[in-house]
């Protein structure tokens, strides 16, 4: 017999086990690529002040979280390091990239990169949208 739970605080180790389930049935299906990416700006001291986290697999590359402070913002860093993700990228073999953003965040700075919205999901949050932009590369 089965029964459902909800877990409001789930333990990492049995979140775990969807996660790696999803992964064993898309690798037989797929392949496994998937590889961690990391780009980082440092200030003199090695503290990270900035950076991108993703992903790349199946040929593409995944931006997942890309943040700068204000302080920083409008220098060219955010470009650099997005250049030096999709650079990364390419030398993985990738031909793509895809990331999301929201109405209030950098849809104007992926577009003058070359990202093109393909999806909007709208009314996230409140009255804003989410926004599904990919680039080939």
């Amino acid at each position: 017999m089965y029964h459902i739970s909800i877990e409001n605080n789930p333990d990492k180790r049995e979140a775990d086990i969807i996660e790696q389930g999803i992964i064993r049935f898309n690798v037989a299906n797929c392949g496994m690529t998937w590889q961690p990416l990391a780009v980082f700006l440092r200030d003199d001291e090695g503290k990270i002040v900035g950076g991108i986290t993703g992903h790349t697999e199946w040929g593409w590359l995944h931006c997942g979280m890309f943040w700068l402070p204000d302080e920083l913002r409008g220098q060219g860093w955010g470009s650099r390091l997005l250049q030096v993700a999709e650079d990364e990228a390419k030398k993985r073999g990738c031909k793509h990239a895809h990331l999301d953003t929201f109405g209030f965040q950098a849809r104007g700075f992926y577009e003058k990169h070359g990202y093109r919205v393909f999806g909007v999901l709208e009314d996230y949050p409140g009255d804003y949208h989410r926004y599904y932009m990919r680039k080939d590369l």
